[in-house]
């Protein structure tokens, strides 16, 4: 016969063995879980493992697509803000661009400006006041007029003292990445180069919002707060607010001679 205190002690050992192995386990799938949390922290974090792509992963993307765009339909509203005269539209500008023809339309202040039509190398223009139309060679790309209203935006990363990925955003009908950067008074002029040095000379920076497509990687809206800038004479300093909204990316736009 086994004594007593000899089973005890058998049982004890399994009892304690048993929590070990329990112990064991526990801590085993608890080192596992953390495993995997971690590795999905990293791969969210890193661009094009799964997480929110990087600026310049975003940006690369959108110059390359723009590459193969030839036709669009641009709207640029200008407006003037916190002056002593209030708020209010400067200016708007519609462009068509459909390949090397074109169509551009300059609306100052509520009243119809210019307008000139681009086809097929000749140059068709009126200003305020007249109705009719001149034609001329064409000293002017459609192209190059759309890219001056935009100003050297394409170089705003490298122009930003800061910039950062607000999400997805529905924009133009589109669902679009929303960039935002910052820029330094003496970035100012050179992302603007059509702005006079003279209105910019005393600004205090600018925030510049931009939105890429999110499936096709083109940018559908500019817009750009620049502080401090002066709007005219007559009306002084103030913000000048500039959205540029880009629709009908490579859909059919017809541009026809006017007469």
């Amino acid at each position: 016969m086994r004594d007593c205190r000899e089973v005890d002690r058998e049982r004890i050992g399994k009892m304690k063995a048993g929590r070990k192995k329990e112990k064991f386990g526990c801590n085993c799938w608890v080192a596992i879980a953390l495993a995997v949390s971690l590795a999905v922290t990293i791969l969210a974090v890193l661009p094009g493992c799964g997480g929110t792509p990087s600026i310049s992963e975003l940006w690369q993307k959108s110059l390359d697509a723009e590459k193969n765009i030839t036709s669009k339909h641009y709207v640029i509203n200008i407006y003037y803000q916190d002056t002593k005269f209030g708020s209010g539209l400067v200016e708007t500008t519609l462009i068509d661009v459909s390949g090397k023809n074109g169509h551009v339309q300059r609306i100052l202040f509520g009243q119809e400006f210019s307008e000139y039509i681009l086809v097929d190398g000749k140059q068709y223009s009126k200003v305020m006041g007249s109705g009719t139309w001149t034609e001329s060679p064409a000293t002017i790309g459609i192209e190059e007029t759309a890219t001056q209203q935009i100003g050297e935006l394409s170089n705003l990363p490298s122009l930003a003292s800061s910039q950062e990925n607000l999400g997805l955003e529905t924009v133009n009908g589109v669902e679009a990445y929303h960039l935002t950067f910052e820029l330094q008074p003496q970035n100012v002029s050179i992302a603007f180069p059509n702005i006079p040095a003279a209105e910019l000379s005393a600004n205090q920076g600018a925030t510049v919002d931009v939105w890429i497509d999110k499936d096709k990687s083109y940018k559908v809206r500019y817009q750009a707060l620049i502080k401090n800038k002066l709007i005219a004479e007559g009306i002084g300093y103030g913000n000048t607010r500039v959205i540029i909204d880009i629709t009908d990316i490579n859909k059919p736009i017809n541009v026809a001679p006017p007469i």
